[in-house]
């Protein structure tokens, strides 16, 4: 790929003010399989510094795989990721970048405390004090409301609350960029706008946030929404007022269904390569 073809797709836009600047991301004709399936076709999506972006779309839409995709997880078939203009390297880990899965895979069988040391000892740099660890570690209890569970093992804790728990372990390190699979997947309504008002706040402190969903609720939060077809086409990126406008619709719920059943995966990438070209 040229870099003139990169440069055609990358969108600049003004990120929010903010002492911590995050990381921009640039997802540039993406596509990728799984075997001989293709999961992803040709998608073009950016994320400016600081913003909450949603990625939406119905149960085989390829939403974790382009997640895991712009977080480095993930190899491309063809196209590029970039953080910062830097093409990623798939499987290293990056230092600045923190991916949630869906799945909670902290220990439950240890204290919260606990967890957090052993979190920090392999994630923070080498040389760090014992002391400056227990800091870093009790500051990150605080901020994320989770600092009078400290003692209690992590499997009995609520769901919210582990949830809680899989943030504070990346946010020790402080990452410029978030990724989070469905961070609201299995919560009752009041602790999942818990959690995405802690994921709305990590973006007022700087950083870059993109999350999954299937929850409508969960993108009106959002500063911008990438809706996939089935079988990873894309069928719109842009703001939330931008997508009711293209999808002619008030209810972005109503989305899902018009995606899903009114044009076919393929159609609708094609209208909106064409509705972008305009």
């Amino acid at each position: 790929m040229t870099m003139h073809t990169t440069e055609r797709h990358i969108t600049s836009r003004v990120a929010p003010e903010s002492p911590y600047p995050g990381t921009s991301i640039d997802v540039v004709e993406v596509a990728a399989h799984a075997g001989a399936r293709s999961v992803l076709h040709d998608v073009s999506v950016s994320v400016a510094p600081g913003e909450l972006v949603a990625l939406v779309g119905g149960s085989g839409a390829g939403k974790t795989t382009l997640l895991e995709t712009m977080a480095g997880l993930r190899g491309v078939s063809a196209g590029a990721v970039l953080h910062d203009g830097v093409p990623v390297s798939v499987g290293e880990r990056v230092p600045g970048i923190g991916y949630v899965p869906q799945d909670d895979i902290v220990h439950r069988e240890l204290p919260l405390r606990r967890v957090l040391r052993y979190a920090a000892a392999l994630r923070l740099p080498a040389g760090t004090s014992s002391a400056a660890a227990e800091h870093i570690v009790a500051t990150t209890m605080r901020e994320l409301d989770i600092a009078d569970r400290a003692d209690v093992r992590v499997g009995d804790l609520s769901g919210g609350q582990r949830k809680r728990v899989s943030i504070a372990v990346e946010l020790l390190t402080r990452p410029k960029v978030f990724f989070l699979d469905e961070p609201t997947s299995g919560l009752d309504p009041s602790t999942a706008a818990d959690v995405l008002g802690i994921v709305r706040r990590l973006t007022r402190e700087g950083a870059t946030v993109v999350l999954t969903t299937h929850n409508p609720a969960d993108v009106e939060t959002c500063d911008r929404v990438v809706f996939l077809a089935p079988g990873g086409h894309l069928a719109f990126a842009g703001t939330l007022a931008e997508a009711r406008e293209y999808f002619e619709v008030t209810d972005l719920a109503e989305v899902y269904r018009c995606v899903a059943q009114e044009a076919s995966p393929g159609a609708w990438a094609q209208r909106f390569a064409a509705h972008r070209a305009s």
